[in-house]
């Protein structure tokens, strides 16, 4: 057993306020202390969207009351996440908040994304990006990538880059941090661990944005993490409902859970696969994530089973168990 600082997430929904039908604040961070994990960053794609100063502390207001960790509220890069209009940069960091984001549906208007990156500079808040068009193409994903950092290059505004699953957009980003960008990606454990073929298995339980890729495209990823290009790992925690996910293929909604199978999955594909040391694979859980949002680490430490093979059981703490994780023969795991 080790002592390790606790996980950082910094890519989760939670689902509250307005689809409390998918997942809730209470399930969804009890799941989060159940993998590890005392801080997470949740997206602000709710019911309404977190896209004001008003929004934000109604939010906070229900996290204080709800939350079994800390959770930091991003915000949205435009109003009411449509991609049209920039939020106040400075109003939303003046209420407390300390990063941006869309989530999925990012702005596909570069003189848009170019504005939120000014106003994101002029305040000193990351943002947080999706990089993908609406079907989530592999092409979609890498113009993306070069739009933002291009303005990143322009702007000087930071961007992170949001679970980056085609090995084009890695190298993009290996580039970019070379020439000295203040930019960082992450990637999921999902993209890590599987590829296309899982759909067949696992159906909905496997669908996803951006999609399971090429076994190409994971290797490119686990080198990217092992390297420190990717410097964060993240889980997208996404929970629906059985009957959402029930649905036909093209119909069911993107996501997948993972805050609980995390660990043992990284664990896995990264360590016991002899890429990565354990130390380094940590600090993708923690100092990464802590130096995009530009906060110190957090105190709370968590204990861990690092050796072991670990067959997954269901996530027991989520609301939701839409996942490819039951039965998956994980690599250690976190005890308390």
């Amino acid at each position: 057993m080790l002592t390790v600082p606790a996980f950082i997430d910094l890519h989760v929904h939670l689902r509250e306020p307005g689809q409390t039908h998918k997942g809730d604040i209470a399930h969804e961070t009890r799941a989060a202390v159940a993998g590890g994990f005392r801080t997470v960053v949740a997206m602000p794609n709710t019911t309404p969207p977190v896209d004001t100063p008003k929004r934000f502390k109604m939010v906070q207001e229900l996290l204080e009351k709800n939350a079994a960790c800390r959770v930091i509220q991003c915000a949205c890069m435009t109003k009411e996440r449509a991609g049209k209009e920039p939020t106040d940069a400075q109003a939303l960091k003046e209420a407390g908040v300390i990063a941006l984001s869309d989530d999925g549906s990012t702005t596909q208007d570069a003189g848009v994304m170019r504005e939120v990156a000014y106003r994101a500079a002029e305040a000193g808040l990351p943002l947080i990006d999706h990089c993908e068009d609406g079907p989530s193409t592999r092409r979609g994903e890498i113009a993306m990538v070069e739009r933002d950092l291009e303005i990143c290059r322009e702007t000087g505004a930071r961007f992170h880059l949001q679970h980056l699953s085609a090995r084009e957009a890695v190298e993009l980003l290996g580039a970019a941090l070379s020439s000295g960008l203040p930019v960082s990606g992450e990637a999921t454990p999902h993209h890590l661990a599987l590829t296309q073929e899982a759909v067949a298995r696992w159906g909905t339980s496997a669908k996803m944005a951006p999609p399971l890729r090429e076994e190409a495209d994971r290797q490119a990823l686990l080198s990217a993490v092992a390297s420190g290009i990717i410097s964060v790992i993240a889980t997208d925690h996404a929970p629906h409902s059985a009957e959402e996910k029930a649905k036909p293929f093209d119909e069911a909604p993107n996501g997948i859970i993972g805050l609980e199978a995390a660990f043992s999955v990284c664990n896995r594909v990264l360590v016991h696969s002899g890429l990565m040391t354990l130390d380094a694979l940590i600090e993708r859980l923690t100092t990464g994530p802590a130096k995009v949002l530009g906060i110190p680490l957090p105190p709370e430490t968590i204990v861990i089973e690092p050796e072991g093979d670990w067959l997954l059981p269901q996530p027991a703490f989520s609301k939701a168990s839409n996942c490819p994780w039951n039965g998956y023969p994980g690599w250690g795991r976190v005890l308390a």
